[in-house]
């Protein structure tokens, strides 16, 4: 799936592609995390330096979570950073292997947004540029795959007071 986005005047496109985990170990997995989706999402964007410096918000929800409502895709290493990003760079890709431990039949669906903070100094400032949703099910333990799909710009808007509650130190803009 492609994307097209517009960021400070500059064209951009998300390309976006969930597939089965055939190999686990090649991905940095265990043997759990197979035939689940793994997810690649790369950036290509017109502009350069500094004006491509972009970052990765991601929510899941899950039927075997705790909540039934979306969260942050946790983001198991820098547990205390202060941050909605998880992946932040230089037109960054986005890449996630959700794994499971059992095959119980449940649902999982991300929400990826691919957005911007101002360079400046203490800016914790998010804007939106594209956002797409993936996930998968299991059902009698076996996986079936939801295949990526562009999310209306109404869906980061359902977020916001999930967003703004866990990251107050940050502004969400529409």
């Amino acid at each position: 799936m492609i994307l097209e986005f517009i960021h400070l005047n500059s064209t951009g496109e998300v390309s976006a592609r969930p597939v089965a985990n055939t190999d686990p170990a090649q991905l940095g997995g265990n043997e759990d995390n197979l035939g689940l989706p793994v997810c690649t999402a790369s950036v290509s964007y017109d502009g350069d330096g500094y004006l491509a410096m972009m970052g990765w918000v991601q929510l899941v929800r899950s039927t075997d979570a705790k909540s039934s409502d979306f969260e942050m895709d946790p983001y198991f290493l820098f547990p205390d950073i202060d941050s909605p990003y998880a992946f932040y760079g230089y037109k960054p890709t986005l890449f996630d292997g959700p794994g499971r431990a059992h095959r119980d039949d449940m649902n999982w669906i991300a929400h990826s947004f691919l957005a911007a903070t101002p360079v400046e100094y203490k800016a914790r400032v998010v804007r939106p540029l594209v956002g797409f949703s993936w996930g998968f099910s299991i059902r009698e333990g076996q996986v079936e795959l939801m295949p990526a799909a562009p999310l209306p710009s109404s869906a980061w808007l359902e977020h916001g007071s999930y967003l703004h509650a866990s990251f107050p130190n940050w502004q969400f803009e529409n």
